[in-house]
């Protein structure tokens, strides 16, 4: 397996009073041998609060993987480092039409190790939403609050209905954030978050979002040295060709967003598993896209800016 790309980013702002180090990665579709990667990454990093933008698991029916193992790796992390995590789509119902006795056991699976994972001291998962979104706010510091936008079990809602999305960005009226605080918003995906380069008005009305952080969009499978400042991949979730906000940082209006292209690039489905059948292509594909960590120091500041520190593999 490849080496975890680490990117590491100083982040400012006059909200914050201390200095503070969190990680952040997203969508490992059930590839637990990537997560204990992770694990004595962190540890040696000493990264005291992981922020996980979601699919940790993997939803489509047929995959081969341990919840067990995940749910022991996350109990593991969890004794050093404080988790605070967001739903994703592969973490609830993923695939509408398959038979129904797939989408009970899949349901029932999924809930069993939320309610597990949710029971660990030092993890803080939102309830899995049946219908709509629902938001949280976690209070990490008594200068930071992290709040979360969440999907609901099935996470295709609010394809036949595009409107949904401004609901979805709505659930952060539910929560008291505090303009005195630096609020950190934890979302899945960043559509309707970020258009292009630009932030979603809605937050920057709300003047209370500091930093957003998402995954979702797996850096369009565009290999960690081709990346550039347009930050468009090549195809994205729902097969999508030449998606924007793929990867990478964004500032608008004194608001700091970072995607990170995440653990797993090619995953379970129509798409990934008969690529991943082939033989020796999984391992191929973890040379070409290896896991990927965000490190973000927080610290005092006159201004919300961000800067890049550096890039390297561990």
């Amino acid at each position: 397996m490849g080496k975890i790309i680490l990117t590491e980013y100083n982040v400012t702002s006059k909200l914050l009073k201390n200095k503070n180090t969190i990680g952040l990665l997203s969508d490992l579709h059930g590839e637990y041998a990537k997560l204990e990667k992770y694990k004595d990454v962190l540890r040696d990093l000493g990264i005291t609060t992981l922020l996980i933008s979601g699919d940790i698991i993997e939803s489509v029916v047929g995959s081969n993987y341990s919840r067990e193992k995940i749910l022991e790796l996350l109990q593991e992390i969890s004794k050093y480092t404080t988790i605070i995590y967001t739903i994703g789509n592969h973490d609830g119902i993923y695939e509408p039409g398959v038979p129904e006795e797939d989408l009970d056991r899949i349901y029932t699976e999924n809930y069993a190790f939320w309610s597990r994972l949710r029971s660990t001291e030092n993890v803080f998962i939102p309830e899995l939403p049946e219908k709509g979104a629902n938001a949280t706010q976690i209070h990490l510091t008594d200068d930071i609050d992290v709040c979360t936008i969440n999907m609901p079990m099935d996470y295709y809602w609010f394809k036949e209905n595009p409107k949904e999305y401004v609901e979805y960005i709505k659930t952060l009226e539910m929560l008291q954030l505090s303009s005195e605080k630096f609020n950190i918003l934890l979302a899945h995906s960043p559509k309707n978050i970020l258009n292009g380069n630009s932030i979603d008005e809605y937050i920057k009305n709300l003047k209370k979002i500091n930093m957003i952080l998402t995954g979702h969009m797996h850096a369009g499978l565009i290999p960690y040295g081709l990346r550039n400042n347009s930050r468009v991949g090549i195809t994205g979730p729902g097969k999508k060709l030449f998606p924007e906000n793929c990867y990478g940082v964004v500032e608008d209006d004194g608001i700091v967003s970072i995607n990170t292209g995440g653990a797993t690039k090619v995953a379970d489905g129509s798409f990934g598993s008969p690529i991943k059948a082939i033989p020796g292509m999984k391992q191929l594909l973890d040379i070409i896209y290896p896991p990927e960590l965000e490190v973000i120091n927080l610290t005092p500041g006159l201004d919300n800016t961000v800067n890049k520190v550096r890039e390297l593999k561990l």
